[in-house]
């Protein structure tokens, strides 16, 4: 059996896996669960939502900037169309038919495959660093020189030199000349994906104020920190799509509120119904103004 076949059926086991413990530490933690929500602020819930919809307009700027860069033309309307149309395959079973989907259009409205590679591999790639170099560092100096926060900073070194090397890689093993990404245009992705996960830090801070009795004594920085590193673990975790139930346990994990592992395990998995709301919202919203 090939590596790429055992990932797939890796995923295929580990989502009902996931799932079903996730349903676990909410059965076990209803109780906590049910006197949370009945003290949740739901002002804070919407705004936590409406963070996340603005993200949506934010996303489409990582396509026209490494495409454009590598010698294509998209418009950002383009790159929007086809990021908001394609919402609902986020949720189809494999974690990656959104970005499977917008490729097609994208090749379909003439980009070139080599550039569509390097988008592919910057959209993930540049993600995946930024999440693990800053979270990193951040539960490196929170955990102070425990064997997590060993790991977290050996983490965070890599994801440093990935976001060197991937510019190097991308030019000289995908690219190649004369489509050759430039320095500029590097660093408008990385910006583009730095101003991503700052704001999808903000939904989840905002997310979690909602529940002030659930965090403990935390931080925004601290909690922001967790929320990179544990996404970023959940991502580089290949048998998990979308990281479910790696995030969510390395997240509580780190955190260890005060309603327990389970309840906050629970509680945090409760952000991704947030993020569905959003995501059901830009895509119905999409459809109502493109017909």
């Amino acid at each position: 059996m090939t590596a790429k076949n055992l990932i797939r059926w890796a995923k295929t086991l580990f989502t009902p896996v996931a799932i079903t413990f996730l349903g676990y530490f909410c059965w076990e933690a209803r109780e906590t669960l049910g006197e949370l929500l009945r003290q949740a602020s739901w002002p804070m819930l919407f705004v936590a939502a409406c963070v996340w919809v603005l993200l949506h307009l934010l996303s489409p700027l990582m396509a026209v900037a490494v495409l454009n860069g590598s010698g294509s033309t998209v418009s950002w309307s383009q790159a929007f169309a086809t990021h908001a149309s394609r919402l609902p395959a986020r949720y189809v079973p494999g974690g990656v038919w959104h970005t499977v989907g917008r490729v097609m259009d994208f090749h379909e409205q003439g980009v070139r495959p080599r550039h569509l590679t390097a988008f592919v591999v910057l959209e993930n790639g540049l993600a995946a660093a930024f999440t693990l170099a800053v979270g990193g560092a951040i539960v490196m100096a929170l955990r102070d020189g425990d064997t997590v926060g060993t790991i977290a900073g050996v983490a965070c070194t890599a994801a440093l030199i990935g976001l060197v090397a991937m510019y190097f890689i991308v030019n000289r093993k995908v690219l190649q000349e004369p489509d050759a990404l430039s320095a500029r245009s590097y660093l408008s992705s990385l910006f583009v994906t730095a101003a991503f996960w700052i704001g999808a830090t903000v939904a989840f801070l905002t997310y979690l104020h909602a529940f002030p009795a659930a965090t403990g004594d935390y931080s925004n920085v601290e909690m922001g920190g967790i929320y990179l590193f544990s996404w970023g673990v959940g991502f580089v975790a290949v048998f998990a799509p979308q990281g479910i139930g790696v995030f969510e346990l390395v997240a509580s994990e780190l955190m260890r509120g005060p309603i327990g592992l389970m309840g906050l395990a629970a509680l945090i998995a409760g952000f991704r119904v947030v993020v569905g709301v959003a995501d059901l919202a830009v895509w119905s919203l999409y459809q109502l103004v493109s017909r």
